[in-house]
């Protein structure tokens, strides 16, 4: 199926690596012009590198988006870049999961909200004008599993994650006026190197909860966002794509397996 993703422009924030990379790489097959973000400049040029073997419509640049003035840096970037914009899809994450929500400190509770909430707010307010002048768009958030069902130990990760979830719906029906659908996507348990120390520790546990009783890829977790960017997806606005193999869609799943 022709997605009609040729040369659309697309910043993906948080994608050095995991769902990011695999999502720059989907978009990246599809025909479009990537730019790829992250803190991380080393790594960020190493997946540069590695894309290119994809398409050579693939650039890079280190910001800070849940700061505004790395948001400008980056946005200066693909106005040089891209040309405009497409797509935009706020992956950027921090996940913090060893600290009881009364412990937390003041400094990490602004960090957390700040990463992984302030940052899609930031960046779609960026990508509209330029979104507008392209005649409309698209825009992904990333939330989680966690705004479903919470971790103990994780309640200000999953409290900003929630917060995403209710942003993306109003900013569908804010930009629908100007032909820009906004959606949200729920990763459940997915193998990135920001989940392996917890998978590792928690396998089997994990793998229990799990309808298809295996955690995920960050193909498997890409491919349908491939899809939400594009132009067939083009009646889908406001939504929340769960991406998850099932987890706790039953209880004890496992039983299924018995």
């Amino acid at each position: 199926m022709d997605l009609g993703l040729a040369g659309k422009r697309a910043i993906v924030t948080g994608s050095s690596r995991g769902i990011g990379l695999a999502t720059a790489r989907g978009l990246l097959a599809e025909g479009c012009r990537v730019l790829l973000n992250g803190l991380d400049e080393t790594r960020l040029e190493a997946a540069c590198t590695e894309l290119r073997t994809v398409s050579p419509h693939v650039y890079a640049k280190a910001a800070d988006v849940s700061r505004p003035e790395g948001v400008e840096v980056l946005y200066a970037e693909a106005d040089c870049r891209l040309g405009g914009l497409d797509i935009l899809v706020n992956n950027s994450g921090l996940y913090r999961y060893e600290t009881p929500v009364i412990d937390v400190s003041d400094e990490e509770w602004d960090e957390v909200f700040r990463v992984n909430l302030r940052s899609v707010q930031l960046c779609a307010r960026e990508a509209l004008p330029r979104m507008k002048e392209a005649g409309g768009g698209a825009i992904l958030n990333a939330s989680s599993f966690a705004a479903l069902v919470p971790s103990v130990g994780a309640g200000v990760y999953a409290a900003a994650k929630t917060a995403v979830l209710s942003l993306t719906r109003t900013l569908a029906a804010e930009l629908a006026p100007h032909g820009i659908r906004v959606n949200a996507y729920l990763p459940g348990v997915i193998l990135t190197d920001m989940t392996a120390p917890l998978v590792e520790r928690n396998a089997a546990t994990m793998a229990d909860q799990i309808a298809l009783r295996r955690v995920g890829s960050p193909e498997e977790a890409a491919a349908p966002l491939v899809f939400l960017a594009s132009p067939r997806a083009s009646y889908i606005t406001g939504a929340v794509l769960e991406i998850s193999g099932g987890k706790l869609a039953v209880q004890r799943p496992e039983a299924a397996w018995d």
